[in-house]
């Protein structure tokens, strides 16, 4: 195994159980794991109920990525928690949005879950695309990188 990979590996080894702390934070009480599985799946993260549940104890096997943290934090409504702070600082990521942009995109997120679930799903893509600064054009190549 290349010396980077278990430089990573150990480096994921020491946070993920505070990583998974955040995670479960993020869901809260309001939002079970099947459905929290389900809106990441519609975002193209495919994770199953079993895979958050690892996640959230701190046993995820896998590094999360800025997308995937990003995304769970969407589909929680919950950008602008302490909670998501925590997890990206943790993982060396930080976005370029102020907490009254991520609050801003919370209340939006709230307003939409009156729409339909394919719909709210468009809402999420786009609105994790623009998180990350990707053009939609360019989003596969991105995420699949």
């Amino acid at each position: 195994m290349p010396e980077r990979d278990e430089v990573q590996i150990a480096r994921w080894d020491a946070i993920r159980s505070r990583i998974g702390g955040g995670l479960r934070g993020m869901r809260g009480a309001t939002r079970s794991q099947s459905q929290l599985a389900w809106e990441l799946d519609e975002l193209g993260f495919h994770i199953s109920q079993s895979m958050v549940s690892r996640y959230e104890q701190g046993q995820g096997e896998v590094p999360l990525t800025l997308e995937r943290m990003v995304g769970w934090a969407l589909c929680c409504d919950a950008l602008s928690s302490e909670h998501l702070r925590e997890i990206l600082e943790l993982g060396g990521y930080s976005l370029p949005w102020t907490r009254g942009d991520m609050t801003q995109f919370d209340d939006l997120l709230r307003k939409y879950r009156a729409l339909s679930r394919p719909d709210q799903g468009v809402v999420r893509r786009w609105l994790l695309w623009h998180l990350l600064g990707l053009q939609p054009s360019s989003v596969g190549q991105e995420l699949r990188a």
